[in-house]
């Protein structure tokens, strides 16, 4: 959806609809296990490519392993370790949601733009 419809929507649809990136963190105790796929300007991101191998815990696109921290109120995303520590510049922050449905982190800029995202396959 863009974000110039999704301005036009009131709120409450948006959340019934899982399409505010706090609502779908607070319905799901966590980011679901498996592959998770990056993109950034309409072009695969595959070194940003990670697994989800339990909760709390991934391993990114060099098999390195990491750990991840989901605010549940929030759906903001830390990662500590492996290459998704640090991926995006000061200020920008990642956010689990559930958009139709599917496991998305979304890298957003301190205003709130999409730079990357990630799904799960």
């Amino acid at each position: 959806m863009t974000p110039r419809l999704t301005a036009l929507l009131p709120a409450t649809l948006l959340l019934t609809a899982g399409l505010l990136p706090g609502a779908a963190a607070a319905q799901s105790p966590g980011m679901p296990t498996g592959s998770y796929e990056c993109w950034a300007n309409g072009a695969a991101r595959m070194l940003m490519n990670f697994q989800v191998t339990a909760p709390g815990r991934y391993t990114d696109s060099e098999g390195k392993p990491g750990q991840f921290t989901l605010d549940a109120g929030t759906g903001r995303v830390s990662f500590q370790g492996g290459m998704l520590d640090g991926a995006m510049p000061d200020g920008f922050v990642a956010v689990f949601h559930t958009p139709g449905g599917r496991p998305t982190v979304s890298f957003r800029s301190p205003r709130g733009a999409e730079a990357a995202f990630c799904e799960r396959v």
